[in-house]
């Protein structure tokens, strides 16, 4: 991926008189919320050795575009909706340990699933139905990266066969996990999921 050509982008699509507040006319003449709560403004990029601790601390080898990401264009900020966490963090706070000690487990899911019939999860255990269907044992070997809001929730898969792909929760509004798939039906994994947020915004925003 040409990162400086990335960056370059993200840019311009920075570079206006952002409204201090959002409202109806806003909505109207820009019609990009999510731009507007992250201003496209990228946080610094981190160390190799720091992203190369994570993975030691957590057993795990992360996707290479999304190291790439964090090491060359920012650790978080600019991107789908509300925009990317920064390594090791949730939407405005660390993330929980319970998912952290998952992450080197096997992501087990293989299609879009929305199953609330169950009592126990797949880490073992009885639970009632909604207990399992809002587990954290559902996101096993996945991190999340991105929110939408309200918990919804992107989370890239980073242990097992579907490692390097984005799956989006959207259990909070009871309509399951599901992969994030392109025009094709193709799962989409962190570099060409990111890059489509990038090429929607500069069509927006009628950058080149």
């Amino acid at each position: 991926m040409d990162w400086a050509a990335i960056r370059d982008k993200i840019t311009k699509l920075a570079d206006r008189d952002w409204p201090a507040e959002w409202g109806a006319k806003e909505d109207a003449e820009i019609g990009d919320f999510y731009g507007w709560c992250h201003r496209y403004r990228l946080e610094e990029p981190i160390a190799p050795d720091e992203v190369a601790a994570f993975e030691r601390q957590h057993g795990i080898t992360l996707p290479e575009d999304y190291k790439a990401f964090l090491t060359q264009l920012g650790n978080g900020g600019a991107g789908p909706d509300y925009g990317i966490f920064p390594l090791g963090e949730g939407e405005e706070q660390p993330l929980w340990p319970n998912v952290l000690e998952r992450l080197s487990e096997t992501f087990q899911l293989n299609e879009a699933w929305n199953d609330r019939s169950l009592g126990t999860t797949s880490l073992g255990g009885t639970f009632t139905p909604d207990e399992a269907y809002y587990s954290d044992a559902v996101m096993t070997g996945a991190i999340p990266i991105a929110t939408k809001g309200c918990a919804l929730d992107y989370w890239l898969v980073v242990s097992g066969p579907r490692a390097g792909e984005i799956w989006f929760d959207k259990r909070t509004d009871s309509e399951g996990v599901e992969p994030v798939l392109d025009a094709d039906g193709r799962h989409l994994t962190f570099g060409p999921w990111y890059l489509n947020w990038l090429d929607q915004a500069c069509a927006k925003h009628r950058i080149g």
